[in-house]
């Protein structure tokens, strides 16, 4: 069997590291504080976390989709409670090539939740 290490695979010039356009791996993810001041706690290709209103964010992302046609993953915790998971999903606002809106809501009302996650798999720009 073969392996390959390394510690930083390079583009072709060997000017920057390799960017993923077109492979399976998952091209944004963040975790996020949806309560009080929203606060990204970890990231890939997120610029930022737009608080729109009780329960409701947008993800921005740093280096857009090539389309509309990617995946979005969502999911939540709710700390408070250790058990409660409510529903989390996106939702009829933007959802575009640079960003993306989701939801979260428990007993069918939109409500803040401690940590929320979501990623996304599709071809970048």
């Amino acid at each position: 069997m073969s392996e390959i290490r390394a510690t930083t695979i390079s583009d072709a010039a060997g000017t920057g590291p390799v960017t993923l356009t077109k492979q399976s791996a998952a091209k944004s993810y963040v975790h996020f504080n949806g309560t009080g001041t929203v606060a990204i706690q970890d990231s890939l290709n997120v610029s930022s976390i737009t608080d729109d209103g009780t329960g409701q964010y947008d993800i921005n992302f740093s280096t857009n989709f090539a389309n509309t046609n990617y995946t979005s993953l969502i999911g939540n915790y709710n700390q408070s409670s250790n058990t409660d998971f409510g529903t989390t999903m996106g939702y009829g606002g933007v959802y575009t090539a640079a960003q993306v809106s989701i939801a979260h809501f428990e007993s069918g009302s939109l409500t803040d939740t401690a940590r929320m996650f979501s990623a996304q798999h599709g071809d970048l720009a």
